[in-house]
């Protein structure tokens, strides 16, 4: 099930010191949708040699990969897999063959078939957190650095709460963080939480729990998470890059007194993750990573407004209510891919984004800043990195 802790489950594993002292290299991949072999063997043999790479040729990859490994013991995570074709994971495992006897992969799942396609050994299924782990859980973060006892009342809501999260971690980190940003505790608020109508709500996709966090926070918070939509899933979320684009946007407005802009817009990211919005990447703090139940909200709440063009091809016919456009960048982009956008007046962000795995630097039509993007008038974000491009024309340089 989404959220009860499979990724943190492996996460301590992988790190734990004990568990280290065994293997030689240690490696992680996110997977998600898209079981891309090109891409996960990419991201292993960056991860194992700690250095970017260059490789675009799978076979070279591969073979890199066995050089890499031959003869050493490895622990690989290959995390959220949805694969069910076993071809494509016979593909991915040739070099993992080469490795030292005891090499080992976890990988994690919601899918039983993926388990049992892809395990040699039984599988380890997750359940709930107990009812008192759980609450354990939700007053840990909000109760931190309070004394429960003076609030005697909100126990006993709170654990009414936690019964609704049924013992789903991230349900009660949501609220947890939720009900821990209120200045003072209130017994109203509290009830409000409990008996909100949210819980009723039928989706598969999104936990009631989470619309709950979404829906009470601030209305500057709700714009910046859901800018968060036109990134792909299980993007690295630079903060300074986020801080730059919410001011560039205009959802930080100037704060008074001697205070940066900057340093308000940092506080909006220590919110969000103060909320369980984001989360801690663990390897470099400089980076956020949203987990995937997480992400279907942000796009959830999106609306029409932002556009991610590589999952709307075929919704063309709204993007005259686009206002915000993002893309991964291919190797030659030709004017065909924006067509579509020519005629949006009011589009604020064009925002490439680099591919998962590939080429470093892109080609782009001369169409598109020399015709579209003059045309652009209320445009706030402009990006053209990555791009190979000699000359600007003077409606952009100027």
């Amino acid at each position: 099930m989404g959220g009860i802790g499979k990724t943190t489950l492996a996460q301590l594993v992988c790190n734990d010191a004990n568990v280290s002292s065994h293997f030689n290299l240690k490696a992680w991949a996110c997977v998600s949708d898209v079981f891309d072999v090109q891409r996960i063997t990419k991201t292993l043999v960056e991860s194992v040699t700690k250095a970017s790479c260059s490789i675009n040729n799978f076979e070279l990859l591969q073979e890199e990969l066995r050089k890499q490994l031959k003869g050493r013991k490895f622990l690989f995570v290959l995390d959220d897999v949805w694969n069910e074709k076993y071809e494509s994971w016979d593909k991915l495992k040739v070099p993992f063959e080469v490795g030292a006897p005891g090499s080992k992969i976890i990988i994690t799942t919601r899918s039983e078939k993926v388990a049992s396609l892809m395990g040699t050994v039984p599988t380890y299924p997750l359940k709930g957190l107990s009812e008192s782990d759980c609450w354990l859980l939700f007053e840990q973060i909000v109760f931190r650095s309070r004394n429960l006892d003076a609030y005697p009342k909100l126990k006993v809501i709170g654990k009414k709460i936690v019964e609704k999260c049924k013992g789903l971690p991230l349900a009660a980190k949501a609220l947890g963080g939720l009900l821990r940003a209120e200045p003072e505790p209130d017994e109203n608020y509290w009830n409000d939480i409990l008996n909100s109508k949210i819980w009723k709500l039928a989706d598969n996709n999104i936990l009631p729990a989470l619309r709950l966090s979404y829906h009470h926070l601030p209305e500057h918070l709700k714009r910046c998470f859901a800018y968060c939509s036109m990134f792909p899933k299980d993007y690295e979320y630079e903060r300074e890059m986020l801080i730059m684009l919410w001011m560039a946007e205009g959802f930080v407005p100037e704060p008074e007194g001697d205070q940066r802009i900057e340093d308000a817009a940092g506080r909006y990211v220590l919110d969000l993750l103060s909320r369980s919005f984001f989360q801690q990447y663990t390897n470099d703090k400089s980076l956020l990573v949203m987990h995937d139940l997480i992400h279907d909200l942000a796009q959830s709440v999106s609306g029409k407004t932002f556009v991610r063009l590589e999952e709307n091809t075929e919704n063309h016919n709204e993007s005259t209510k686009a206002r915000h456009l993002s893309y991964t960048r291919g190797s030659d982009d030709v004017f065909q891919k924006f067509e579509a956008f020519n005629q949006v007046d009011c589009l604020r962000t064009f925002l490439p984004l680099a591919p998962l795995q590939g080429f470093r630097e892109s080609s782009l039509t001369d169409k598109v800043p020399h015709d579209m993007i003059p045309n652009l008038r209320f445009l706030r974000v402009l990006s053209f990195s990555g791009y190979l491009i000699e000359k600007l024309p003077d409606a952009i340089a100027s």
